[in-house]
C-alpha cells in the first residue's frame, strides 16, 4: 500500500504504522503514527529550508537530536518527526549526562529550567533513564524516549489568584514575545522572574542576549498589582511566587525518583538552564539533597548535549516469548536481525551495538525494560528482571511465568569530543556584595560575576551570576569550583 502511495502521490508524505513503531497495541501504534503523518510535513518543510541555508552557506549539513537523545540525519527526522517529540529536552539531558560522566557522579537529578518549562530527569551511572513508551501532551508514543517529566514552571511562567483566592504559578507563560514585566517589551502580567528581580536575586547591570535590560520598576508595577489582589506586600508575594514555582517543580521531581521507587536523597541535583539554578537550593531543601551541581555554562547546556550526542538508530520488534518459545537461540535471531537493521539505517556495519528487553511476569498488563548484551539467556533475562521488579514494587515473584514483549536493539556511533575545564583568568571575574532576600528576610549576599576559575570557593548567602545563569544559594551551603568547570556545593550541618 505504501509503494502505491508513493507512485501515485509522490509529493504526499505516507507514515506506515510498522515502519514508524514496528510494535503491537493497536491503538498506541495507531496514535503514534498519526501523530507521525501530522507533524512530518511541518517539520520537513523547515529542515529542508534550514539546510539548503547550510548549503549555500558553506556549512555541513545539520544532525538532528531525537527524543532518545541521540541524532539522526536531517532526511531520517523530516521524514519520521515523531520521532523528536521531546529533542530540545533530551538535549539538555544529553548534556547532564555528558557531564555526569566526566565529573564521576553517578546519581544525578536533572532539572532543566528555562523560560516556559521545567524538565526533569534521572542519570544514573552516567545514562539518562530510557521508557520503551509514554505520553506526550496528553496523547501517547510507542516510541523508545527519554524518562523525561516537564512541568508548566519557567522563568516566564505567570503568577496569578485563583477563584478560592490563592497563588498559583504557571503553565501559562509570558514567553519571549512581550516576556515578563522586566524585560520591558509590553509585558504586564508577574512572572517567576519578575519575583527573582523584585528580591534582588537577578542582577539589573548585565544586559540579556538581544540587548535585553531589565526593568525592576515594571516588575515592582506588576507583582504590586497581584500583591493587592492578594492582600500582601509585595515583596512578601514575590517571595511566595518563588514558593509555589518551586513547590512545583520539587513535585515533578518527587514523580521521577518517589513514586518510582527512588530515594532522592541519594543524588545529586545538577540544575541548569537560563532559570534552573536559581531555584536549585530551595528544591534541595524540599528534597532532602545535599549536593548541588551546577555547570559553569548552565544556561546552554542543551548546545552542549549537541555537539557530544551520540549518533544513535533503533530497531523494535514485539516477539511476544513465553515458555517453551523463549529460548536463547529465537532471542539470538531476532537481536541479530534488528542489529543489522539498526546498523545499515545507521550507515555503519560495525557500530556498536547495545539490547533492551521489555519483560513482565504472565498476566501483567506492562512490562520492565532490562538492558543486557544481544546473545543473552532466558535465565539472565530473568535475573535482570527480577531485580528490577523487586527495585519497582518491592517484590520479585520466582515461581511465575516469564514472557518477552519486546526487543529493541540500538546502535550508535560516538559524539563529538570536548574538552572540560578551560582556564578562566580571575581577571574576568568580578566580586562584590548586594542586599537581598532570602529565606524570608533581608540580607546581604555576596556576588560573584563571570565564569569563576577552577579552585575558587563560594559560600552561602551568595550569587554566582554566570555567562547564561545565576546560581543563588542561602546560609548553609559551601563549595567551590572543580577542575571541569563545574560548581559543587553541599550542604553544611
Amino acid at each position: 500500500l505504501g509503494a502505491a502511495l508513493a507512485e501515485c502521490l509522490p509529493d504526499v508524505h505516507v507514515s506506515l504504522s510498522h515502519d514508524v513503531v514496528g510494535t503491537f497495541r493497536e491503538f498506541e501504534r495507531a496514535a503514534t503514527t498519526e501523530i507521525d503523518a501530522a507533524l512530518s510535513p511541518l517539520l520537513a518543510r523547515y529542515l529542508h529550508r534550514l539546510g539548503e541555508t547550510c548549503r549555500q552557506t558553506g556549512l555541513p549539513e545539520p544532525r538532528i537530536m531525537q527524543s532518545t537523545g541521540g541524532l539522526i540525519d536531517l532526511e531520517t527526522a523530516a521524514s519520521h518527526a515523531v520521532r523528536t517529540v521531546l529533542s530540545g529536552p533530551a538535549a539538555g539531558a544529553a548534556g547532564a549526562a555528558f557531564l555526569a560522566r566526566a565529573t564521576g557522579e553517578p546519581r544525578v537529578l536533572c532539572m532543566d529550567m528555562g523560560g516556559t518549562s521545567c524538565d526533569i530527569c534521572v542519570v544514573d551511572d552516567g545514562a539518562v533513564q530510557e521508557r520503551g513508551a509514554a505520553a506526550v501532551g496528553g496523547r501517547p508514543i510507542a516510541l523508545p524516549m527519554l524518562a523525561i517529566h516537564t512541568v508548566g514552571a519557567g522563568g516566564g511562567s505567570i503568577a496569578w489568584r485563583d477563584a478560592g483566592g490563592a497563588l498559583r504559578v504557571g503553565p501559562q507563560s509570558a514567553g519571549a514575545e512581550p516576556g515578563p514585566a522586566c524585560y520591558g517589551r509590553g509585558g504586564t502580567e508577574p512572572t517567576v522572574s519578575d519575583a527573582n528581580l523584585l528580591l534582588g536575586l537577578l542582577p539589573l547591570d548585565a544586559p540579556l542576549a538581544g540587548g535585553v535590560s531589565l526593568d525592576r520598576e515594571a516588575a515592582a508595577r506588576a507583582v504590586g498589582r497581584l500583591a493587592h489582589e492578594l492582600r500582601m506586600d509585595p515583596i512578601a508575594c514575590a517571595e511566595g511566587i518563588r514558593r509555589v514555582a518551586g513547590g512545583g517543580m520539587a513535585g515533578a521531581l518527587r514523580v521521577v525518583t518517589v513514586h518510582r521507587g527512588v530515594d532522592p536523597r541519594a543524588y545529586a541535583l545538577m540544575a541548569f538552564g537560563g532559570a534552573g539554578p536559581l531555584h536549585a537550593a530551595q528544591i534541595a531543601d524540599e528534597l532532602g539533597i545535599e549536593t548541588i551541581l551546577c555547570p559553569r555554562d548552565a544556561g546552554v547546556l542543551a548546545a552542549l548535549g549537541l555537539v557530544v550526542a551520540e549518533r544513535r538508530r533503533d530497531a523494535q520488534r514485539s516477539v511476544l516469548f513465553s515458555g517453551e518459545t523463549l529460548t536463547e537461540s529465537a532471542i539470538g535471531q531476532v537481536t541479530g536481525e534488528l542489529a543489522e537493521q539498526a546498523r545499515r539505517e545507521l550507515g555503519d556495519p560495525d557500530a556498536d551495538t547495545r539490547a533492551t528487553y521489555e519483560l513482565r511476569y504472565r498476566g501483567q498488563s506492562f512490562e520492565l525494560p532490562v538492558g543486557g548484551e544481544l546473545e543473552t539467556s532466558p535465565e539472565e533475562l530473568r535475573r535482570g528482571f527480577e531485580a528490577v521488579h523487586e527495585e519497582r514494587y518491592g517484590y520479585s515473584a520466582a515461581d511465575q511465568a516469564l514472557e518477552l514483549v519486546t526487543i529493541r536493539v540500538t546502535a550508535t556511533l560516538p559524539g563529538g569530543r570536548l574538552e572540560l575545564g578551560t582556564r578562566v583568568s580571575e581577571e574576568d571575574v568580578w566580586r562584590g556584595r548586594r542586599r537581598v532576600w532570602l529565606d524570608g528576610r533581608e540580607q546581604e549576599a555576596e556576588v560573584v560575576a563571570g565564569a569563576p576559575a577552577p579552585g575558587t570557593g563560594i559560600y552561602g548567602p551568595s550569587i554566582v551570576e554566570l555567562p547564561g545563569s545565576t546560581l543563588v544559594l542561602p546560609s548553609g551551603w559551601r563549595g567551590g569550583v572543580e577542575a571541569s568547570g563545574m560548581i559543587r556545593v553541599d550542604r553544611v550541618r
